[in-house]
């Protein structure tokens, strides 16, 4: 599977001391009792066409709560704490070259940036749930607005549509400073937050779920089509948070990791085949027979990170 070209990616799973809208009951890697807000008129956000549900305001529905005297868990929530810091400032870094592509109003380059701005957002996605109004700002759909053209309907997917639907970044200005601005502020919010270990465990299994039940029918990148660069950024994050967890998931369950690292291999396996040049190909070119493949190869994923909190006693 392709990685991150200038930093590893980064985890799946995050969770906040600012989830002040989401529901206790951990359902969702996103929370659907929040209200509209600046970022999205509806509860859907940028959930899975599935109704993973979410909304602009949204906070994770896993728990931040609880500690474990597990060293082997705490190193690897430590590592990853730090890790995901890091990586937040690869998003910065990749998001400026597409809005800056987009603010030269230069078609071609802001398209082929497109992508590739996205795949960190993509390893992290529920941080949505860490800072209010951050998910629906910079990556709800259209399906939350009232049109295309609603003001409101910010973000990757609003500058999406304009670069492939319309072929231009006229008006697209204020959109890429808003994405910037909003992904500034996330990494100004994250940097107050302190994850716990039911975090770290419980976040992959939820959103390799969302991938697995919405995304996997190319609803997200609905204009680019590029959403195999959207799913492979969403496993290789749960992947990594695996690979840290996975000295102390091996120690108290030797099944469930072997069965855990047969799953990312058959999932690495699968986006191999469509991989190009530094990314992928697009989502027209993924075959039927394929696509029921990688559905079913991520619901046993899903299923087996599912496990993890409870092999760990995090629950």
């Amino acid at each position: 599977m392709k990685r991150l070209a200038s930093c590893t990616l980064v985890v799946a799973a995050l969770v906040s001391a600012f989830s002040s809208c989401a529901s206790d009951d951990g359902a969702n890697v996103r929370g659907t009792s929040c209200g509209a807000s600046s970022g999205s008129g509806s509860a859907s956000g940028s959930g899975s066409g599935a109704g993973s549900g979410s909304c602009a305001s949204s906070g994770s529905g896993i728990s931040n709560q609880g500690s474990t005297d597990n060293v082997k868990v705490n190193e690897a929530v430590a590592a990853y704490d730090q890790w995901v810091r890091d990586q937040i400032d690869g998003l910065l870094e990749k998001t400026k070259v597409f809005t800056d592509a987009v603010r030269a109003n230069d078609v071609a380059a802001a398209k082929a940036a497109f992508a590739p701005s996205r795949e960190n957002w993509e390893a992290i996605e529920p941080i949505a749930g860490l800072v209010p109004d951050i998910d629906g700002a910079v990556d709800s759909r259209v399906d939350d607005f009232a049109s295309v053209n609603d003001p409101k309907f910010t973000g990757w997917h609003r500058l999406e549509y304009l670069l492939w639907e319309k072929g231009t970044t006229d008006g697209g200005t204020p959109f890429a400073d808003e994405l910037d601005a909003e992904l500034m502020k996330l990494k100004t919010e994250f940097a107050k937050v302190k994850l716990t270990p039911i975090a770290v465990a419980q976040g992959s299994a939820e959103l390799i779920e969302e991938v697995s039940e919405g995304k996997i029918t190319g609803e997200e990148d609905r204009y680019s089509h590029t959403d195999l660069w959207d799913f492979a950024a969403n496993v290789a994050g749960a992947e990594k948070a695996f690979e840290l967890l996975k000295p102390a998931v091996n120690a108290a369950d030797a099944d469930l990791a072997a069965d855990l690292e047969s799953d990312f291999d058959d999932i690495d396996a699968a986006l191999a085949k469509y991989e190009e040049g530094e990314g992928y190909q697009s989502y027209e070119a993924l075959s039927k027979a394929d696509k029921g493949d990688m559905q079913a190869i991520l619901g046993s994923l899903s299923e087996n990170l599912a496990k993890v909190p409870g092999v760990l006693k995090l629950g």
